[in-house]
C-alpha cells in the first residue's frame, strides 16, 4: 500500500507501535498497531488534515480534536458493548492530523464476505440486523450517531458483527457532512442532510439487505422490518431499539 497522505502519527503514546496500514478511504487511513501495555492489537485511524480547500469537512485542528473527544467520551459510556469497537485513545500529531485508537476486530468485513460470493443466509440476515440495531440503539441512547453504517464498516468478528468507524465525527451533525456510503445512505443524507439516528437505521437495513442472498427464505416479518426501516419519511422509521424489540431476543425467529 502507498504511504498515506496523513503519514504516521508522530505523537502516539510510547506503548503503541505502528505496524502497517490496514486501509484507506476518503480523508482517513487506518493502521494496525500493537498495544504493548495491554498486549493487544489495535486500530489507529488517522484523519488527513489536507483533504483539500473545497472539502467542507476540512476544519481547524482544534475543532476536529474537540469533535473526536466528544465522541470518545460518549462512546466510553457504552462500556464494552459487544457490537461496537471500543475507543481507547485519541490525539493530534505534528501535522495536525487527528488520530483515534480503537480495539482491532479480527475478521472480514461484510463487504469482503459478499465479494467472496458468500452472501448472508436468511438466519444470518435476521441475526445481523438484530446485532447492528442493538449496537446503534446503545450508541443513540448516549447521543452518538454513526453516520456511515455500511458493508465496509461491519466487521464479522468471532463473537458476531461489530460496527466500526465510530471513532470520527459520529457526533458531528453538521449539514452537508460527506461521511456516507451512497450505496446504502438514506435519501436525506444523499441530499446533504445531517447524520441522524433515523438515517443510521435506514443504512443498517440497506446494508443487511444488500448483503443477503436474494434467494434466501427470509421471513415475512423480517422483510417487513427491513422495509419499515427504509420508509421515505425519516419520522416514520422505527428506532434502532424498536427494531431490536420487533426482532425478539437473540436466537429467536420473529416469525412469518
Amino acid at each position: 500500500m502507498d504511504e498515506p497522505r496523513a503519514g504516521r502519527p508522530a505523537n502516539l503514546p510510547p506503548h503503541l507501535r505502528l505496524e502497517r496500514p490496514l486501509g484507506r478511504g476518503g480523508s482517513a487511513t487506518v493502521w494496525v498497531a500493537r498495544d504493548r501495555r495491554r498486549g493487544r492489537w489495535v486500530a489507529v485511524k488517522v484523519l488527513d488534515p489536507t483533504s483539500g480547500p473545497d472539502d467542507p469537512s476540512v476544519e481547524p485542528t482544534g475543532e476536529r480534536l474537540r469533535r473526536a473527544e466528544r465522541e470518545a467520551r460518549a462512546l466510553a459510556r457504552l462500556g464494552m458493548h459487544p457490537g461496537v469497537a471500543t475507543v481507547r485513545a485519541l490525539g493530534v500529531d505534528d501535522t495536525a492530523a487527528v488520530w483515534v485508537v480503537t480495539d482491532l476486530v479480527d475478521g472480514p468485513t461484510l463487504a469482503d464476505r459478499v465479494s467472496l460470493g458468500r452472501p448472508l443466509s436468511a438466519e444470518e440476515c435476521t441475526r445481523t440486523l438484530r446485532s447492528l440495531a442493538g449496537a446503534l440503539a446503545a450508541a443513540h441512547e448516549v447521543g452518538v450517531v454513526h453516520g456511515d453504517v455500511s458493508p465496509a464498516n461491519v466487521v464479522l468478528g468471532a463473537d458476531g458483527p461489530v460496527l466500526v468507524d465510530f471513532g470520527v465525527g459520529g457526533v458531528d451533525t453538521s449539514p452537508g457532512d460527506r461521511a456516507r456510503t451512497p450505496l446504502v445512505a438514506a435519501p436525506e443524507r444523499l441530499r446533504g442532510g445531517r447524520p441522524t439516528a433515523s438515517a443510521d437505521v435506514w443504512s443498517a437495513s440497506a446494508t443487511v439487505e444488500w448483503a443477503t442472498d436474494p434467494a434466501a427464505p427470509v421471513t415475512e416479518s423480517t422483510r417487513r422490518i427491513l422495509a419499515d426501516c427504509r420508509h421515505p419519511l425519516a419520522g416514520r422509521r422505527p428506532t434502532a431499539g424498536e427494531v431490536v424489540e420487533r426482532l425478539g431476543p437473540s436466537g429467536s425467529d420473529p416469525g412469518g
